[in-house]
């Protein structure tokens, strides 16, 4: 990432006394080539992203960001992001506000792990967790001892900034701590969907193993949306082999129907944030939409 010195600090001293103002830009793109069944294609991504941050004279963090962005698989027209939430940072505490504030869900899906194979092709019809749970809210994270603890309020997921009408809402925490040798993560996520309820617990549990890194997850989701509610079981295994990173995961679903994933993610840095890749994605059980059940992709990525 490369720091561009802008006339940021005088602007920014009209809103905060003697501010210590700052602006980051960094980039990324990528190229590569996918293949599923039949269908073949060469696809493009990239990004620029922008972070701002100042500090008050009583030493608190205000930060924000923007980006210009394409979908890391090429799919879809370049759109504006950001500028929708502010992070207040002081004594190790965050607040954040903003209207793309997420509930943590998720946690114990650590097998799905591809970035660019599943792009066109099938995909499990089954899947746990809870309904709409991004948009307007606030974001605590903190620490507590050894733990970090992040809790999540939207108030409005309908992104209207309601805070009195808003028909869609959610809450999560979430606590990650290291236990012994292992580092332990557990979440509850909920949300509220004009009167339809749905919940999502999960934990997952990392351990250093035959020279790499052994993580294992599971969710357990419930409600009124019946189609979501069940169990999801998964593994992930990293390695780094002299600068080749081996990732391979592994995720399977039962709740109305059963289905899994499993994944296999190569890279190798070349030095400058470049490298080259290769992912593989198997899909099984019962699936929906794209064009076949396995899917590769093999290309480059580089960060500016």
């Amino acid at each position: 990432m490369k720091k561009l010195a802008y006339l940021v600090s005088a602007i920014s001293a009209a809103a905060f006394s003697t501010a210590h103002a700052d602006i980051s830009v960094s980039g990324a793109a990528n190229v590569n080539y996918h293949s599923a069944g039949s269908n073949t294609q060469v696809v493009n991504g990239g990004s620029v992203s922008f972070a701002l941050s100042t500090t008050t004279d009583s030493g608190m963090t205000i930060s924000s960001g923007a980006g210009i962005t394409a979908d890391v698989d090429g799919y879809g027209a370049a759109a504006f992001s950001g500028m929708t939430s502010i992070t207040f940072t002081t004594g190790g505490t965050s607040i954040t506000i903003g209207e793309d504030v997420g509930a943590t869900d998720g946690t114990g899906e650590v097998g799905d792990i591809v970035t660019y194979a599943d792009y066109n092709a099938n995909s499990p019809t089954t899947s746990v967790g809870i309904g709409d749970h991004e948009g307007n809210g606030v974001s605590l994270t903190t620490g507590l001892g050894d733990a970090s603890l992040t809790a999540v309020y939207i108030f409005d997921a309908g992104a209207t900034g309601d805070l009195d009408g808003a028909a869609n809402t959610a809450t999560s925490v979430k606590i990650s701590m290291p236990v012994g040798a292992m580092s332990v993560a557990g979440s509850y996520a909920s949300s509220d969907a004009n009167g339809t309820v749905n919940n999502e617990s999960a934990i997952s549990v990392s351990y250093a193993a035959a020279g790499g890194t052994l993580t294992a997850g599971y969710a357990s989701s419930d409600g009124d949306t019946t189609t979501n509610n069940g169990t999801a079981g998964s593994v992930k295994y990293a390695m780094d082999l002299d600068g080749t990173s081996i990732t391979v995961g592994y995720v399977s679903y039962d709740t109305n129907a059963t289905s899994s994933i499993t994944d296999i993610v190569v890279s190798r840095s070349l030095g400058g944030g470049a490298s080259v890749f290769a992912e593989m994605r198997s899909v099984s059980g019962t699936t929906s939409g794209g064009s076949d059940n396995n899917s590769m992709a093999i290309g480059t990525a580089v960060s500016f």
